[in-house]
C-alpha cells in the first residue's frame, strides 16, 4: 500500500513540476539509444528485466523497463545489441499510453493527430506489423490493423484511414 501511494505522489509530483517524460529523438527521458544496456539497467534497478524478443525467430535480447514499482507491464523496451565490445540499447519501443511526443503525440493517438503534427514519410510493414514513419523524428509509429481495412495494400501515408489508432512507437537512428 505505502508503495502504490509513494508511486501516486511521485507522478503527482511529477505532473505538477512539469517533468513529464517526453518521447523525442533517439531517446525516452534518459533511456537513449546508444546507452551501455549496463548503465540502463542498473538506473532502473528492480524496475529492469531482461528478456529475449525472438525477433525473426533469432536471439533478440532487450530490457523491459518499467517508470514506477507499482507498474503492472513495462513502459518501455529498450533493444540490446553488440557495440565493439559492449552491449548498447540499439532501438527503444514506447508502449506506454502516458509518453508522449512534445506535440503530444503517442499509444493512443489517431494516424490522423500525427499527420496533423508531423509529416509522415512513407507506411510499411515488418514482422507482421504496420507503420507509420516519421524520418525528422527516427520514429516508426505501430498502427493499429485489426478493423476491416486491407493493410497489404496501402503504401500511400494519405490512404492510410485517419481515425486508425498508434499502439507503439519504435524509436531508431
Amino acid at each position: 500500500m505505502l508503495q502504490s501511494v509513494l508511486a501516486l505522489v511521485f507522478v503527482l509530483h511529477q505532473a505538477s513540476s512539469g517533468s513529464q517524460i517526453v518521447v523525442e529523438r533517439s531517446r525516452v527521458g534518459t533511456v537513449s539509444i546508444g546507452a551501455t544496456a549496463e548503465s540502463v539497467y542498473r538506473e532502473f534497478d528492480d524496475r529492469a528485466r531482461l528478456v529475449d524478443l525472438k525477433l525473426e525467430g533469432m536471439l533478440s535480447p532487450a530490457l523491459e523497463l518499467k517508470l514506477s514499482g507499482a507498474q503492472p507491464v513495462a513502459s518501455l523496451i529498450a533493444e540490446i545489441g553488440a557495440s565493439g565490445n559492449r552491449l548498447v540499447v540499439t532501438r527503444i519501443v514506447v508502449v506506454d499510453p502516458t509518453l508522449r511526443t512534445r506535440e503530444g503525440i503517442g499509444v493512443g493517438s489517431t494516424y490522423g493527430e500525427l499527420r496533423s503534427r508531423y509529416t509522415v514519410d512513407w507506411v510499411g510493414s515488418g514482422e507482421g506489423n504496420v507503420f507509420a514513419r516519421v524520418e525528422a523524428m527516427g520514429i516508426s509509429f505501430q498502427l493499429d490493423t485489426s478493423g476491416p481495412t486491407r493493410w497489404s495494400s496501402i503504401r500511400d501515408p494519405s490512404k492510410v484511414p485517419i481515425d486508425t489508432r498508434i499502439v507503439s512507437m519504435l524509436l531508431t537512428r
